[in-house]
């Protein structure tokens, strides 16, 4: 029998028979490679699944429509459309979203439609409730039917005729359910919050009158779509933009890009600690092996063979991870979406995820990075088990490694790897290349890492002149890190980074807090605050009924009032949040490029415009500069005033004086107020009264200065929480790290165990020469890691944060929380090494010494 046929022989005979031999080990390796694909795969799955959920609703709109009609689309603009040459067939749509006033945290996303022009582009059907087929004189003839999900009505036990109450437009109102939304062959099956109106009917119930969201056309020629976009906006007067559908959701999508990335890489660190256990196992494989090896390279067995064992083994732990990883993921997926659904919906734009779509791709994609993590992680001490000499290991003595003083290469390597983080930093910031942000984060790790075997070598040279000769333990310990420095230099470097990503992100976290809450005390001013319940649902779809902003004007203990109001317009040909105030000067806002009350006076007497730093940033605009923004009145250029300081969206907002706004939109609706109250004017009073005057026409939020500020500081607490998983990370590694390293290092140094043990050691000896290895690898990676997490708070800080989302923060340093780091770390590693520590008390001296 030939080697290369043997191989599968020898792989069962000596490496599946390790792998039940050690079965802890091989689990810690299977569950570590399966978290990271878990992860991996439930935040793909759930930025995968609010995507489609966009998409659909673009989908049932649109329908199949090769261009849209959007912005200031009026009821006369319909008829001069339809009738191009260009275009085949059009049909018009109005869209809305309602809460449901007696089922708190319901809505629905209503599209108005025409059924007499748009059955060439719908993408569902129209039934009964019993399914029969669809009537259209109830349609048009009742005010407020509307067609809703099977699933929808399930889920709320609705019947035909039952009634719902809607806030809408910022007024209670009432909706019949007639009929059911057949969604089968659309993907808008993803969300059932759809609903279908008549147009007419939905106009009424919207309060747009003579305003159309949209009118969809076919072209007679698809292959002339720029063409006819051109022809079609000379039809209609300016604010109207003609674009593919589709466009919407690449829009979106790019909106939604550094949100996805960022997500991504918190999953990858998972990915990252499953490596490093990976590397640690199969380490510690090829020690216990050497003697196996060393009979296998005398009996004809290749370099090559060998390694190829070893990468066999990486490669089993790989697939049960992988296949583990993606039934966990799934699972996982289901409690991931709900969370991204409601952030991006908060941040974004309105989204809502009635279950998790899985992506084949995406799972075949988790499957090779888990694979390829474990090839990768195995490749390094495979190799090493190509070099192993047979002479060597089948003479008896010591295996450990002779002591070696590391290269220096390594340091040089390390001081390069920080040149390279700067210039990364550096094309991040100023050559518009945000990714570049996380190559600076990844060098700066990489370069810490690379100086592991010199400190390694300093600890040792360094304890080894200091301690007194008495403490022999102490120093032998010492002396023991360098003999063995490849190894531990892995673990070190591992423990490092664990340390440096949680210290990292925790000072990251804590300035950003810090910047916030300066930024609270001088945005948020007013006494009040009110807001329907609605806007914790669907953000700025809700709006306040108008009589209940009069009643706040008339009440006498109320000295002045700001109003709120968000759209999203089109800005210089792409939509952004275009924030409407009204009121007086007193929200003090910072002004990064102008004297704040130059801005203002341009803002509230010229009609110019201010920008968040972060749509500055990522639309490259500055004070004196012109935007261009679309409105009912036509495409109008405003002057930019100046760039505040902001952190409500990474996206960015430009305001709007509310008189400015008025004077080219139709819109008077208001999503928040701001109240100020007289001197000895009682708060709880007026609440109380307001909500006795308008409690049945909705739920209404009402904050206090105090209780804002602390609702806004628990989002941003809760946004951040991800801070406790890696802390568990950091543990994990310290404790797997530490104790598969120094379980490697009992097998390598039997002999010299036994040589101390004969020499007079007592067992209790050599436990503690074994605990206080791993009790000076805590505190190397104490020290280093707090140094190399303030490195990357660095890099986060004013790189990452100013390049993917456009905010400037202050840094600010939490001591007290990272001098507990080495308070806990130590212990952690000194009891991951109580295992190792046992085994090597107990090594038989005889046994150990016998010369073969």
């Amino acid at each position: 029998m030939s080697f290369p046929r043997a191989i599968p022989v020898l792989f069962s005979r000596h490496l599946l028979r390790d792998a039940l031999r050690h079965p802890v080990l091989a689990v810690l390796n299977i569950l570590s490679l399966a978290l990271g694909t878990a992860v991996y795969l439930a935040i793909q799955t759930a930025n995968h699944s609010a995507e489609r959920s966009f998409s659909a609703g673009i989908d049932l709109v649109a329908g199949k429509s090769h261009l849209e009609a959007r912005g200031a689309v009026t009821d006369e603009m319909f008829p001069l459309l339809a009738k191009h040459p260009l275009v085949a067939s059009a049909t018009p749509t109005v869209e809305g979203v309602v809460t449901l006033a007696d089922r708190p945290g319901e809505f629905l996303q209503i599209v108005g439609v025409d059924v007499l022009t748009n059955a060439a582009f719908r993408t569902f059907e129209l039934r009964d409730m019993e399914g029969a087929n669809f009537n259209p004189e109830p349609w048009l003839a009742q005010p407020g039917n509307i067609a809703i999900t099977k699933a929808f009505a399930e889920r709320l036990g609705l019947a035909p005729g039952s009634e719902l109450s809607v806030m809408a437009n910022g007024t209670r109102q009432t909706v019949r359910v007639g009929f059911i939304m057949d969604l089968t062959d659309s993907p808008a099956e993803t969300n059932s919050r759809f609903a279908a109106m008549d147009i007419g009917w939905s106009q009424e119930l919207f309060g747009k009158a003579g305003v159309l969201s949209s009118v969809q056309m076919i072209l007679k020629n698809p292959q002339m779509g720029e063409q006819a976009a051109e022809a079609l906006s000379l039809v209609v007067s300016g604010g109207v933009t003609m674009a593919p559908p589709m466009q919407r959701s690449f829009q979106i999508q790019k909106m939604l890009g550094a949100f996805r990335l960022n997500l991504t890489a918190l999953s990858m660190v998972a990915m990252l600690v499953g490596m490093f256990l990976v590397y640690n196992t199969v380490a510690a494989s090829v020690v216990r092996r050497r003697r196996d090896i060393g009979i296998l390279r005398a009996m004809g067995v290749t370099r090559g063979e060998v390694q190829g064992l070893f990468l066999c083994e990486a490669l089993v732990f790989g697939a049960f991870g992988a296949l583990l990883g993606v039934a966990g993921g799934v699972l996982l997926a289901q409690t991931l979406t709900g969370s991204v659904a409601q952030t991006i919906s908060s941040l974004y734009v309105l989204v809502s995820i009635d279950r998790s779509h899985f992506d084949p791709l995406q799972a075949l994609i988790a499957v090779s990075l888990s694979m390829g993590a474990a090839l990768v992680a195995a490749w390094v001490p495979s190799a090493a088990a190509t070099r192993v000499d047979p002479v060597q290991v089948l003479h008896p003595g010591n295996m450990q490694d002779h002591l070696a003083r590391p290269s220096r290469k390594w340091p040089a390597l390390g001081i390069l790897c920080f040149g390279i983080s700067a210039a990364c930093g550096g094309l991040a910031l100023r050559g518009g290349l945000p990714l570049a942000g996380f190559g600076s984060a990844f060098f700066v790790l990489f370069g810490f890492a690379l100086f592991s075997p010199t400190l390694l070598s300093l600890f040792s040279m360094l304890a080894t002149r200091v301690l007194p000769q008495s403490w022999i333990v102490l120093r032998l310990a010492a002396q023991n890190l360098v003999r063995a420095v490849w190894r531990n230099a892995v673990t070190l470097a591992a423990l490092i980074s664990a340390v440096a990503m949680l210290t990292s992100v925790t000072v990251m976290i804590h300035s950003f807090r810090i910047t916030v809450d300066t930024w609270i005390g001088r945005s948020v001013v007013a006494d009040l605050y009110i807001a329907p319940v609605g806007n914790e649902v669907i953000g700025t779809n809700a709006v306040l009924p108008e009589k209940s902003i009069a009643w706040w004007r008339s009440q006498p203990g109320v000295d002045a009032m700001d109003t709120f109001r968000e759209v999203i317009a089109t800005i210089n040909g792409a939509p952004a949040s275009l924030g409407v105030v009204a009121g007086s000067n007193r929200r003090n806002l910072k002004f990064l490029d102008v004297n704040a009350d130059v801005a203002m006076r341009d803002f509230f007497e010229k009609g110019d415009v201010l920008v968040s730093e972060s749509y500055a940033r990522k639309n490259k605009t500055r004070r004196g500069d012109k935007l261009r923004i679309a409105s009912p009145a036509g495409d109008l250029d405003f002057r930019v005033a100046g760039t505040f300081s902001d952190y409500t969206r990474d996206q960015g907002v430009v305001m709007m004086d509310r008189e400015t706004f008025e004077r080219s939109w139709p819109d008077r609706t208001i999503n928040s107020l701001g109240i100020y109250l007289k001197e000895g004017s009682a708060a709880a009073e007026l609440e109380a009264g307001f909500r006795a005057a308008f409690g049945e026409q909705g739920e209404f939020l009402v904050y206090s200065q105090k209780t804002l500020r602390q609702r806004i500081l628990a989002i941003f607490d809760q946004t951040f929480a991800v801070t406790g998983v890696l802390r568990v990370i950091a543990i994990a590694v310290a404790v797997l790290g530490v104790l598969l390293s120094l379980t490697s290092l009992v097998l390598e140094r039997q002999r010299e165990i036994g040589v101390l043990r004969s020499a007079g050691a007592s067992r209790g000896q050599i436990a503690t020469l074994f605990l206080a290895e791993g009790g000076c690898i805590g505190i190397l990676a104490s020290v280093a890691g707090l140094v190399a997490g303030g490195a990357l708070a660095l890099v986060l800080t004013f790189v990452i944060n100013p390049a993917f989302f456009g905010w400037t923060i202050g840094l600010a340093i939490p001591w007290q929380r990272l001098l507990w780091t080495p308070l806990w770390l130590v212990p952690v590693s000194v009891l991951a090494a109580l295992w190792p520590a046992w085994k090597a008390s107990c090594v038989p001296p005889a046994q150990a010494v016998r010369m073969e």
